[in-house]
């Protein structure tokens, strides 16, 4: 099948899956707005919390309009929308698409790195705004110099793959020292080295990694963050 036969019927498959679940959502609040109506406009304040998720889900659902499997804001806004949903216990019950199998496994991965930059963005901006410090700008410095690196890794194909991780694992320790004694940058930075761990490995250990150890709420330390980078390290040297 050419590849742009194959792009354009995972594409449809995506979508079709998206529009599935919107409608499992809207059923679901038009089920609820009979419930009011019957009810006279009294329901317990429980069922005004789960419409409030639903009505999110749509609109984050409405918003993403995927384009395609190989389109990077389409992708992301996908990512985006399943940690949303994953979150919030109001659509737990409904089950996120499972696409990751037809996207590229390294355009989800540029995807969960640009997120993870953006939520140590919105960190580093309140950290700004509520006490200035080295962090809040070491984190700035994080995101511009890791953006580079993923344009011209992910995009212009400028570097290899050994060079992208050697490059991304100094960006992180010249500002690691400072980063790691705020605990929310240190899970982002956590989570950036499992990601560049996955690159270029088999699928299967990149779900693995992707299901259980990314966007964690646990207090990882100065060890962990030790024994990641050295596999990172080890690995990229026995690379061939």
């Amino acid at each position: 099948m050419p590849a742009n036969t194959l792009n354009n019927q995972k594409t449809e498959n995506i979508k079709g899956s998206l529009a599935a679940l919107l409608n499992q959502l809207k059923a679901e609040k038009i089920k609820f707005n009979e419930l009011v109506e019957f009810a006279g406009g009294r329901l317990h304040l429980h069922f005004h919390f789960d419409i409030g998720s639903i009505n999110k889900g749509i609109a984050i659902l409405e918003k993403i309009k995927f384009a395609s499997a190989d389109d990077f804001n389409s992708v992301k806004k996908l990512k985006e929308a399943e940690l949303f949903f994953s979150k919030k216990d109001g659509l737990k019950a409904f089950k996120f698409p499972d696409y990751k199998s037809q996207i590229n496994p390294m355009l989800l991965t540029y995807a969960d790195i640009d997120i993870q930059l953006d939520v140590l963005s919105k960190k580093s901006e309140e950290l700004l705004r509520r006490n200035p410090n080295l962090a809040a700008w070491e984190a700035k410095y994080l995101i511009f110099d890791f953006r580079n690196l993923n344009r011209w890794y992910f995009e212009e194909k400028k570097l290899t793959e050994e060079e992208y991780k050697s490059r991304a694992l100094h960006i992180i320790d010249e500002t690691r020292p400072v980063l790691e004694q705020h605990l929310g940058f240190k899970e982002i930075l956590v989570n950036l080295l499992l990601l560049i761990a996955t690159l270029g490995i088999a699928p299967s250990i990149n779900k693995a990694v992707n299901d259980h150890f990314l966007f964690f709420q646990k207090n990882y330390g100065a060890k962990q963050l030790d024994a990641i980078s050295q596999i990172l390290i080890t690995a990229n040297q026995l690379s061939p």
